[in-house]
This record gives C-alpha cells, sequence and structure tokens, in this order.
C-alpha cells in the first residue's frame, strides 16, 4: 500500500470522532501535544449528546478541523488550522502509530498549508513544538518552516506563502 499520500477531508463522521478519542487517550500520540486532560472524555459526552452521524460542526469551532486520510479513505490522523493574529497556526497527529516514519506528516502539513494560504489566504501560518518532539521537527524542517523563536515549553516555527510557493513551484 502506497501512503505517502494524504487527502485532508473536512467531514468529521462519529467513526472519526471515536478514532480521535483512541488517539487522544494514547499517551505516545498525545506526549508532545497541547491538549488538556480528558479531551477523549469531552469528545465521547459530545457523541452521546448529539447522537449525530455527522460531527465536523463540532470540531470547526475555532479554525478548520480536517480528518487525514490515506487514498484508501481511511482516517490516519487529524488537522487543524487555528486562526492567529498574524495568520493561523497548524497542529498535525498521526495518530495511528504503525505507519509513523512514513512520510505521511510533511504530506499532511503541506496540504494544510495549501488551506491556508489559498483558501484562508493567510500571509503566514506557525507551529508551535516542543523541543524533543524530534519527529515534528524533522517535518516541518522538510516543508520549509525555519524556527522563529523560542519560548518556554517549545520552539516556534513559521512559513511564509512566498517561501511555500518558492518550494513547490
Amino acid at each position: 500500500m502506497k501512503l505517502s499520500s494524504v487527502k485532508l477531508r473536512q467531514e468529521v463522521f462519529q467513526s472519526d470522532a471515536y478514532k480521535i478519542i483512541d488517539w487522544m487517550e494514547d499517551e505516545e500520540v498525545t506526549k508532545y501535544l497541547n491538549e488538556r486532560q480528558n479531551v477523549g472524555k469531552s469528545i465521547r459526552q459530545v457523541i452521546y449528546r448529539l447522537n449525530m452521524p455527522i460531527l465536523t460542526h463540532v470540531f470547526n469551532q475555532n479554525g478548520s478541523f480536517f480528518m487525514i486520510t490515506t487514498n484508501q479513505e481511511e482516517s490516519i490522523g487529524f488537522l487543524r488550522l487555528v486562526p492567529k493574529e498574524r495568520g493561523a497556526e497548524i497542529v498535525v497527529v498521526i495518530g495511528e502509530k504503525e505507519i509513523w516514519g512514513k512520510g505521511l506528516g510533511p504530506n499532511a502539513i503541506i496540504e494544510g498549508l495549501k488551506h491556508a494560504f489559498f483558501e484562508w489566504r493567510v500571509n503566514e501560518v506557525i507551529a508551535k513544538i516542543r523541543y524533543d518532539n524530534v519527529r515534528s521537527i524533522k517535518a516541518f524542517e522538510k516543508v520549509g518552516f525555519t524556527r522563529d523563536r523560542e519560548l518556554a515549553r517549545e520552539i516556534q516555527y513559521s512559513i511564509c506563502m512566498k517561501r511555500f510557493l518558492e518550494m513547490v513551484a
């Protein structure tokens, strides 16, 4: 199975929400995330309360939320774009651990950047990555993000539209 290409799907189905719960309750997956505790429990409560097959509207509050899928339409992670003062912040999670290291993260990042730059029309996208999250640092640097500034627990990386267009041209 060729895994390197991914797609972003904006619809979030109930089955996706259950996958997200599994990922958010896995310490290896959430080790570097800034998600609050009990996020899985919160999602579970929403599923039970709403009892709807599509939960897109719930996940798209405060930005745009996408399921990262393979060519087989299988959900393998999620990507979130959050509006910021100077552009957008991107968060990428590949939840399926058995496919880590297969180049899916950088491809998901590129797809997210296309949305941020061409749909949202922002000029800059940032990513805040913990110092010890070597895999994410490599993925974002591979796509063209550069170290912007050092924060208390993380490094802020950024890429502007001009640099992105040069990279994909």
